[in-house]
């Protein structure tokens, strides 16, 4: 698949002002979406999507997928830690 290098931060892109998808997503929903569609493996997914993104040189959507794996790791997490699980 080909990578898209048109969302690597740079000072031009900064001083240009253009809006990206990464600037209206929202992690915390993209976790709950990604629970919903992938169930347990919704970790590995965002992981997934985070190593691809990072490897094809698409930063900014390397942070968000980061971001999106940090939210499903904590939410797996409190749920392991609670009484009873």
């Amino acid at each position: 698949m080909p990578g898209n290098y048109r969302d690597h931060i740079g000072t031009d892109a900064l001083e240009r002002g253009s809006l990206t998808l990464w600037d209206f997503a929202d992690p915390d929903e993209a976790a709950k979406t990604a629970l919903d569609i992938y169930g347990p493996d919704a970790v590995t997914a965002a992981a997934h999507c985070a190593l691809t993104a990072r490897f094809d040189g698409r930063e900014r959507d390397y942070r968000f997928w980061v971001a999106v794996f940090s939210q499903l790791k904590h939410a797996s997490l409190a749920s392991h830690l609670r009484p009873g699980h």
